[in-house]
């Protein structure tokens, strides 16, 4: 198993020397119980995910069948919820305790394109009405957007995509492009979400200014 790293490159060493013995010696769970677990985790993690989701959550072999039980005993239990969508597609799970009668975010953030808001792109497709592109292992000439393309979540869509650049040696944040979305429009508010949210992340990663 991995038990360190050197920049990006991992370092691999037996398990008995990496984890305490308390982990190495604790009972394994049941599959009943492992798939109970890994269903609550993805749905707090998540928020709301349907069933496939938790499957996709996971990586899980099997498809949906493998989960559906221990998903139907939560539900009875108490654990989640299960609600119908007005879309007609399949319905979503959510934890008991959700509070579905919340405002609308005021949320401007750009979204690593790895975040697990994305991992589900039919489910994004669906709920956001955004199709995930990662086009970093694309050539050049086949890019719609551009090499490293960040989401960008205004209060409760994605909004457009950044295309940015870090120019370290120069301490500056680069806004190569910045596509809206069909049906954004252009506006003063969502400029200045947009420099707010390019402000922190450039503050983030050790950065002094953003220039385009």
């Amino acid at each position: 198993m991995v038990g360190a790293r050197d920049g990006f490159q991992r370092l691999y060493d037996l398990p008995q020397r990496v984890l305490p013995p308390q982990v190495l010696g604790a009972p394994a769970p049941s599959e009943e119980e492992r798939l109970r677990q890994l269903a609550v985790r993805a749905v707090r993690a998540r928020g709301v995910l349907t069933e496939s989701g938790i499957v996709e959550h996971w990586r899980l072999r099997g498809g949906v069948a493998r989960v559906r039980g221990a998903v139907a005993a939560l539900v009875e239990e108490g654990v989640l919820r299960r609600l119908g969508v007005e879309d007609g597609g399949a319905p979503v799970l959510v934890p008991a305790d959700a509070d579905l009668d919340v405002p609308a975010p005021r949320a401007a953030v750009l979204l690593s394109p790895f975040d697990n808001l994305l991992w589900d792109r039919p489910f994004a497709r669906r709920i956001l009405g955004f199709d995930h592109l990662i086009e970093v292992y694309k050539p050049q000439p086949q890019r719609q957007y551009g090499y490293y393309v960040l989401p960008f979540l205004w209060r409760d869509r994605i909004a457009g995509r950044a295309d940015l650049k870090s120019e370290r040696s120069e301490g500056a944040l680069v806004l190569k492009a910045f596509h809206r979305e069909d049906g954004v429009r252009a506006s003063r508010a969502l400029d200045d979400a947009l420099d707010r949210a390019l402000d922190r992340l450039a503050r983030s990663i050790g950065l002094e200014e953003v220039r385009p």
